[in-house]
């Protein structure tokens, strides 16, 4: 699929955030019934996060990106499949494992190399930023969640990535 587009994404945010609770409802329902699979994960993801998962806009976020891709694409996303659901979390977790074992150099070397490469790199910078708000002045301080929400997010963000091109 071709790249949301900053403009794009804020854009579908801004737009989420004007919708009523009736309304932010029948979005996210319409998300549920047509990737049953995000769904699952997304709530098995907010249960992990316990007692953080009142503040936590992991859900608002999917429902975003998936609109805007929806959006970008022009069209209704095909399904994603729980195994292309865990094969894009595997991939993830390879990343993370591989991030750790360099030197902090090397770390940092190896994420701006990523994201230059990274198909949806606005949406996942996009994503940071929202998890990031409240954390801005001292990110060092942000929650442990928020390193897991934006794993999360970029699992979500590489299904629907496919489900495009598919």
């Amino acid at each position: 699929m071709n790249p949301v587009s900053r403009e794009g994404i804020i854009e579908t945010w801004d737009r989420l955030c004007e919708l009523n609770r009736e309304q932010t409802s029948s979005l996210t329902k319409q998300f549920w019934e047509e990737q049953p699979a995000l769904g699952v994960y997304l709530a098995a993801c907010s249960e992990g996060l316990g007692d953080e998962a009142a503040k936590s806009p992991l859900i608002d976020l999917s429902v975003a990106i998936w609109n805007a891709m929806r959006r970008a694409g022009h069209q209704k996303l095909k399904t994603v499949s729980p195994e292309a659901l865990d094969e894009a979390e595997e991939a993830n977790t390879r990343m993370l494992e591989k991030l750790e074992q360099g030197s902090e150099i090397e770390y940092s070397d190896t994420v701006k190399g990523f994201l230059e490469g990274y198909n949806q790199r606005e949406l996942l910078r996009f994503c940071l930023e929202v998890l990031m708000q409240n954390d801005e002045e001292q990110p060092e301080l942000a929650p442990d969640r928020v390193g897991l929400e934006l794993l999360w997010l970029k699992t979500i963000i590489d299904c629907l990535d496919q489900a495009a091109e598919s």
